[in-house]
């Protein structure tokens, strides 16, 4: 009887100091990162890569879109905002009214891919042809040469980044037609537009890419007497593809500690930067991303 109160007591003795040192260890750094489900993808695997050489943080990532990272972290909710395109004034002064001071990393390169359905037989689109579609000046296909058929738009909810992006660059600020069906994320649009013979939208390219065998994938010129060109990782670094940007994530005043190393990573030739490479995005050239880690204390 004796024994077996001793060996219990041995038992709760080492729970006891699993416990102990289970608690008293180090605590992780929680990183909360949300925003453009364009970045989505690219983001997670980010923050799984990152984890795996960095165990004392815990990253969680989730999109939403550009507009809705960058309202989570004026308001404190998240500490990275991922956006897809730059901060607006708007943003930026409400954010400085609540006393952020919102900081800016360019973090890669990427290029919107225009799509249509196989069924529509054209090669390229210009900026003017595009606009027309979605504007709602042109409603059929045999507009730009296609088939005799009405042309069904996809594209980006408004707190999109994309969204945004195409309406400045390539509407001219102008609105988007009204009967555009805006849906929450590029994969939606891409399973949209396959299972649609007269629908055309636009996604990142990385997206694109991952289903080309079941979309056209369209060259695209600024004008319509230049070249056309695919969105090609090779058109997009050169400048040759005309709708292309850069992807940020924003934090609240310049970064120390667990937040600073982990950007650091996202700038570096051999974390971040091949990670995107790998998954269809565009590294930052060497001055741009000298220019980044300036901002790091």
């Amino acid at each position: 009887m004796k024994g077996e109160i001793k060996l219990v007591i041995i038992i709760v003795a080492i729970l006891l100091l699993i416990a102990f040192f289970a608690t008293s260890g180090p605590s992780r750094i929680k990183i909360k990162q949300k925003g453009s489900d364009t970045m989505l993808e690219l983001v997670q695997i980010w923050a799984e890569e990152y984890v795996k050489i960095n165990d004392n943080a815990t990253i969680s990532v989730s999109g939403g879109g550009s507009g809705t990272g960058i309202a989570q972290l004026i308001n404190g909710q998240i500490d990275i905002a991922d956006a897809s395109r730059p901060i607006k004034s708007h943003e930026s002064i409400q954010a400085k009214s609540q006393g952020v001071i919102t900081v800016e990393f360019r973090t890669c390169l990427d290029g919107i891919a225009i799509i249509t359905n196989k069924n529509i037989d054209i090669s390229e689109i210009s900026f003017s042809q595009l606009r027309g579609i979605y504007n709602g000046t042109i409603l059929n296909w045999d507009g730009i040469g296609g088939p005799s058929l009405k042309i069904t738009v996809y594209g980006r909810q408004s707190n999109s980044g994309t969204y945004v992006f195409l309406q400045e660059y390539v509407l001219d600020n102008n609105d988007y037609r009204t009967d555009m069906q805006p849906l929450n994320g590029n994969a939606q649009i891409v399973d949209a537009v396959i299972g649609d013979n007269e629908g055309i939208g636009y996604v990142g390219v990385a997206y694109a890419e991952n289903r080309a065998d079941e979309l056209n994938i369209l060259k695209v010129k600024e004008e319509d007497h230049t070249q056309a060109f695919l969105p090609t990782i090779e058109n997009i670094a050169s400048g040759d593809y005309p709708i292309s940007r850069y992807l940020y994530i924003y934090i609240k005043g310049n970064p120390t500690g667990e937040i600073a190393r982990y950007i650091q990573w996202i700038l570096d030739k051999d974390g971040g930067q091949k990670v995107a490479e790998e998954l269809g995005f565009i590294p930052l050239p060497q001055n741009i991303i000298d220019e980044e880690l300036e901002k790091i204390i």
